[in-house]
């Protein structure tokens, strides 16, 4: 019997490297005359290199139209006033990593073109004020000074004479001594080196809070606390946030979490269930008139929580500012208005008649909508949403709490301790209370004086004045005077503009 020795020799190698190999030949050979595969494959080169092209382009665009001179004319480029030289610098600084300079460029070029020209500042400085706008790895430009509001640096303040400090002292000391518990510092003289001084100056006489809001905290329904620690059992009781939008619900938030604690619930279900919520079951910002819908709506972290076992801390807010807040940020609610115009917009002037003739009548309220989970709500107004919304939580027939927001700005400690007690709770064991030096809706710790200079103490200076805002006609002021809630303005000590001396 003959044997092919051809056959008997077999592949050069083992059976499935061998098939391997070939596959792949046959597939490289395929795509060759592929004419889809050759498409694609030439269309992601393409892109790769108008990518490519198009980064360089803007590098070689920004190094053109950049003058070295700070003398030149501004009529070439709204960029003229940066330096090539530091410009330059930036990039060789990051110059290991294209993504890293490429980032840098994009957020330079993405400010504003009027206010950069305008502002006149160096590049250090413009990156301290869009700093926050997004996170830059490479650390390009260093801030040279705190100030910056003018096109040079600026030296720093003198301090305060020893006549000026006395006047602070005399006329803001409830504050001084709030900031003093929240900087940790011996005593409030040390104010003078942690504060600069026009900050200080800056701050309200506590004559003007007083003349605001009174001397002491308004809280509504604090004869309902007992009712709601009896009602069941204690190890099953919350306390929780609720709020209107723009009402400092996160600020409320954030100082019960930091400070509170339901000690009954910690008991059985262990330390880290203190009983403290982010928000109502049902939504913070839902209205919770509807019975049902309080009852039974829970949002996705919420779905174990009886709502009876609930009290809510809602809060609330003076009703002209909460309705400048309302221009910039409107959330759910909807509205004609132009936030850069007529607004708040109560009554429609001409140019709103005019934008929207179809919607809106002459000396009629210009009507809101809000959508919340599951359903829409209808408002005569700002004013009337203002007056609905924190009404259904003032008339409620089970318990609750509502807290002013300029209370927790000026009486933090008092409001917080009361809320927390009210519920069930105690104040932390340590007995250091915790302030929340940095805006609350960012959601940052405060660490150190500039967090805390840009953040509670900017604050204290907003809400302790009280300023008209210039865009409320007197159509608009009219018809707020007539048709704010009394009992509740009355109650929360809050006044039209035109019953508070500026």
């Amino acid at each position: 019997m003959m044997i092919d020795a051809t056959a008997m020799r077999g592949p050069p190698s083992s059976g499935g490297s061998y098939q391997r190999r070939r596959r792949r030949k046959q597939k490289r050979r395929r795509s060759m005359i592929d004419p889809a595969a050759f498409e694609k494959r030439s269309l992601l080169w393409f892109l790769f290199l108008v990518g490519v092209i198009v980064c360089l382009a803007d590098v070689a665009y920004i190094l053109r139209y950049v003058d070295d001179t700070k003398s030149s004319s501004t009529d070439h480029h709204p960029h003229q006033a940066l330096s090539s030289r530091t410009l330059r610098d930036a990039v060789r600084q990051s110059s290991n990593s294209l993504k890293e300079t490429l980032e840098g460029m994009e957020m330079l070029m993405g400010s504003n073109d009027q206010e950069f020209s305008n502002s006149g500042l160096s590049l250090e400085e413009f990156k301290i004020m869009n700093r926050q706008l997004r996170d830059h790895e490479a650390e390009i430009y260093k801030p040279k000074t705190v100030h910056i509001h003018s096109g040079k640096e600026e030296e720093k303040p003198p301090p305060l004479t020893d006549d000026e400090w006395v006047q602070i002292v005399e006329t803001k000391k409830p504050i001084l001594e709030m900031l003093q518990h929240a900087f940790k510092l011996k005593q409030p003289v040390d104010l003078r080196t942690e504060v600069d001084p026009q900050t200080l100056k800056d701050l309200p006489t506590w004559e003007q809070v007083t003349r605001l809001y009174g001397d002491k905290p308004r809280i509504k329904g604090l004869e309902q606390c007992e009712a709601f620690q009896n009602h069941s059992e204690k190890a099953e009781h919350f306390l929780a946030v609720a709020g209107s939008f723009n009402s400092g619900t996160n600020l409320m938030s954030e100082l019960l979490i930091s400070n509170c604690h339901m000690q009954d619930r910690m008991d059985v279900y262990g330390s880290k269930n203190r009983g403290v919520r982010w928000q109502v079951p049902w939504g913070k910002h839902s209205p919770p008139g509807d019975e049902e819908f309080r009852l039974e709506h829970k949002t996705m972290k919420d779905s174990d929580v009886d709502a009876h076992n609930v009290l809510p801390a809602v809060t609330i807010r003076d009703p002209f500012v909460w309705m400048n807040s309302m221009c910039r940020i409107e959330y759910a609610a909807h509205w004609h208005h132009d936030p850069h115009g007529h607004c708040p917009n109560l009554i429609p002037d001409e140019h709103d008649l005019k934008e929207w003739s179809k919607f809106l009548e002459p000396m009629k309220p210009i009507p809101v909508h809000v959508k919340y989970n599951q359903f829409w709500k209808h408002y005569e107004s700002l004013v009337g949403l203002w007056n609905d919304w924190n009404r259904e939580y003032y008339n409620s027939s089970f318990p609750s709490l509502i807290v002013r927001y300029e209370d927790l700005l000026f009486h933090p400690e008092e409001v917080t301790e009361t809320v927390c007690k009210c519920a069930g709770g105690s104040l932390r064991k340590d007995g250091q209370f915790v302030f929340i030096l940095n805006s609350a809706k960012k959601g940052e710790t405060a660490h150190g004086p500039i967090e805390f200079r840009t953040g509670f103490l900017k604050a204290l200076i907003k809400y302790g004045k009280r300023t008209t805002n210039p865009k409320l006609t007197i159509s608009d002021l009219r018809y707020a005077s007539i048709h704010l809630d009394k009992e509740m303005m009355n109650f929360f000590n809050y006044k039209h503009p035109f019953d508070v001396d500026p």
